[in-house]
This record gives structure tokens, sequence and C-alpha cells, in this order.
């Protein structure tokens, strides 16, 4: 009974947690973590639930099984682990971006909190998470200067100098609750499944300004911003087949369908003494997105992994540059990705045999098409999973992923842009629900 009451009073303190946390992170801003021109269109940037373990694997989710992290993304693997832990997880991101066009380049750097979960057992078989991810990210600030001939001059040599400056700021959360079953567990054959429901929430702002700086004209300024709320669903299953005493083969997949998105969206153009403000409500949709995938397991020393999945962004409502609900403006994500964890021992006098390493690749595509160009992004990715504490109780993990990106648009005289992230993630990994009887 004890027992049962500590699990519910750690899952409300979780719960009660959540709120302050993205609190916390609406304030440091999502977009401290891009600078990128593209996020001016659509939602911006599309966040991830993936953690510092999966991001270092290739970014896999359906697929990924382990008892030392959380995976988000495919809720059947909660059962992963046993009813005596929890886990609580927390992610930092840095991020260089190198930004190419037309021979000049820019150099960027970005830094922020990024992630929150908390994974616990809950009956026999269950088990549950509560998180807390970025779902878009919009950050950027970029301007021109022209000057122009004033046709009425009497001099040619007259001009009418102006500044076009824009920037955008702000993001969307996800607040997630997770349950996995195990409704099966056999001999050689287990199945889990489960349940993602979230709550998309956040506001963005976008900023443009045309600034005067000779002739008789005045300054115009533009301001367009929206606020969104919505639930996003999600349901997994893996399969996992034992071959021999220390084999398993893993299949796994994921759907969530369509939702909608309720956006409230302002408008306001201030030209000299005039202000037009213009106030809209109406409903966007999250797209329908699946992914398959299977793995192979080699007792705790190795699993390997690859999974295909889709975004199916060109059936959804969307944005446009000038916050209005558009349809047929995106595009479908589509994205491949592998990975593989590697850890030579479970407990060895040797620290660095206890460590876990990590390595992936992932290729997919935007869903925001720019004159008319898609772009893709190629990333690599290695990792490494550092215990802390006693060799007897080295549950505890110091997550390390380092990616790099590259994302090219299909017409190669647009922006291109090149990425190095370093997630920085803890795990708290113990066994909180143990009661030693020897006193």
């Amino acid at each position: 009974m004890k027992n049962l009451f500590s699990k519910i009073v750690l899952v409300l303190a979780a719960a009660l947690m959540l709120p302050v946390s993205a609190a916390m992170a609406q304030n440091e801003n999502p977009s401290n973590l891009t600078s990128s021109a593209y996020t001016r269109y659509g939602f911006g940037k599309l966040g991830s639930v993936s953690n510092a373990s999966t991001r270092a694997m290739g970014d896999i989710g359906v697929v990924a099984y382990s008892n030392s992290f959380t995976n988000l993304y495919n809720p059947a693997s909660l059962t992963a682990i046993d009813t005596l832990t929890m886990l609580v997880e927390a992610g930092f991101n840095g991020e260089w971006q190198f930004t190419s066009e037309n021979g000049k380049h820019q150099k960027d750097f970005n830094s922020g909190f990024n992630y929150l979960s908390f994974h616990f057992p809950l009956w026999n078989r269950f088990a549950g998470a509560l998180s807390l991810t970025p779902y878009s990210m919009v950050g950027y600030y970029y301007g021109t200067t022209t000057k122009d001939p004033i046709d009425s001059s009497i001099s040619t040599t007259d001009t009418l100098s102006y500044t076009n400056n824009y920037q955008g700021t702000g993001g969307l959360q996800k607040i997630m609750a997770s349950i996995g079953w195990r409704p099966i567990k056999g001999k050689n054959d287990m199945l889990n499944v489960g349940l993602n429901i979230a709550l998309i929430t956040g506001s963005v702002s976008h900023a443009g300004s045309v600034s005067i700086t000779s002739g008789q004209a005045h300054n115009t300024y533009i301001t367009r911003g929206y606020s969104a709320k919505g639930l996003d669903l999600g349901l997994g299953v893996q399969y996992l087949r034992r071959l021999s005493i220390d084999r398993t083969l893993l299949f796994g997949a994921t759907f969530s369908p369509k939702t909608p998105i309720k956006v409230s969206a302002d408008n306001i153009k201030i030209a000299y003494q005039d202000t037009i403000s213009v106030h809209e409500r109406f409903n966007v949709s999250a797209p329908m997105k699946f992914g398959i995938g299977a793995a192979y397991h080699i007792d705790r020393k190795l699993q390997v992994g690859a999974e295909y999945s889709l975004e199916n962004w060109s059936k959804v409502a969307g944005l446009d540059a000038n916050m209005k609900k558009t349809d047929d403006i995106y595009k479908n994500i589509n994205k491949f990705a592998v990975g593989v964890e590697y850890q030579p021992s479970t407990f060895n006098q040797s620290y660095f045999k206890t460590c876990r390493y990590r390595a992936g690749l992932n290729f997919k595509n935007s869903y925001i098409e720019t004159f008319g160009s898609q772009s893709n992004e190629y990333t690599a990715s290695v990792g490494i999973g550092m215990p802390v504490g006693l060799m007897s109780r080295r549950r505890s993990l110091l997550n390390l992923s380092v990616e790099y990106t590259h994302l090219q648009p299909s017409d190669s005289k647009l922006m291109s842009e090149d990425y190095i992230n370093i997630t920085l993630g803890v795990t708290f990994n113990e066994m909180m629900f143990f009661r030693n009887r020897l006193r």
C-alpha cells in the first residue's frame, strides 16, 4: 500500500512540475534554439520528442527500446523499465549554424532548455510518462537596404534609401502524457502497445518594418502573430521475438491521426498616422503521421535499428507568410533513419567499457516549399552515455550527442544551412520504489 502511495505522490509531483517547466521554457523562448530565416514560414522549425540518447542514434524512435532512457516517440517502449525504477530526464541544446547564400556566409550560435520528461511504472505491465518538448521554433532576424532613384527629382543623383527588417520569435510547446502496456509476455514473444496524448500550445510573433532614411516618405511597421492550442494523439506498437537466449528481433509501428489546432491570429499595420488591425480565428491541423521499422538486439550489448516515417503535411490547412489559413501549402516529410548503440559490458572495472556508444544517420525533406524549392536535410550523429555513481549503482547517465546537419534547397541558388548541434542530457535512473527490509 505504501509502495502504491509513493508512486501516486511521485506522479502527482511530476504533473505539477510540468506547468512550471513549461513556463520556464516559454520565458527562455523556443526561438533561442534557432536563427534560421526559413522559420519565417509555416509553423517554423519543427521540434522533436527525441532526447540526447535517441538523437545520437540517428534520431530513431519507432524501434528504440531501452530501460536506460525514455522513448517518447513510440509509447509502447515505456514498458522497458522495471517496476522499481523512475527515470527523470532533462536536456539542453547548443547549436552552431552556418548560413551560405550567393558567396556570403554567416555564423550564429543558439542554446537553451530543450526537453524534460518523467518516466515511471504504474501497475503490473503498465508504465507512464509526462513530458515537455518543443513542437516548433521560430527565431530569425535579417534585413536589406535598398537605394532607388526618386522619379520626381530634378537631379538624377537623388535617391530614396530604405531598409527592410524582419524578425520572428516564439514557438509552440508540446505537453504530453503517455502510457504503455504489455498485454503479451511469453517465453519467446512480447507485445507492447502505447498511447500519447499531447497538448500543443504557444505563440509566435513575426515583425517587419520599412525604415526610410531619405526622402519624404514615412516608416511602416507590420506585426503578424498568432497563438495556438490543439491536441496531438499518437499510437504505438512494438513486437519482440526472441531468436535465441541473447538475441531479439523487434518490429515497431506508430500512427498519429490528423488533429485540429485552433489559431488566434492578429495582423497590425502602422503607416504614418494610420493603424490597421485585423483579428481572425480559424483552425489549421497537425498532420497524420506513421512510422515503421525493425531492430536487432544482442543481449544488453548491442541494438541496431532502421525505420521510415511519413508526415502527411500536404493534406492539412496551414499558415502562409501573412498568417492566413491556406490549403495545399505544405509538402510531405519523408524520413529514413538508422542507428546503433553498443555497450561493451554492463559491469566492469574499466569505466569506459560500461559506457554506451551511439551513432546514426538520417535523411528527411522539409515540409516548407520556399520560392518553389523544397529542402533536404542530411544528418550524421554520434554520442555517448556515461554512467554516474559507484560501479554497483551505475544506473544514472550523462548523455551527450553531437549532430551535423546539412540543409540544401533543391534550387542551389537559395540559402543553404549547416548545423552542429550538441545536446547534453541527464538521465536520473534510480530504484525509487525499493524498500530495504534489512535493518
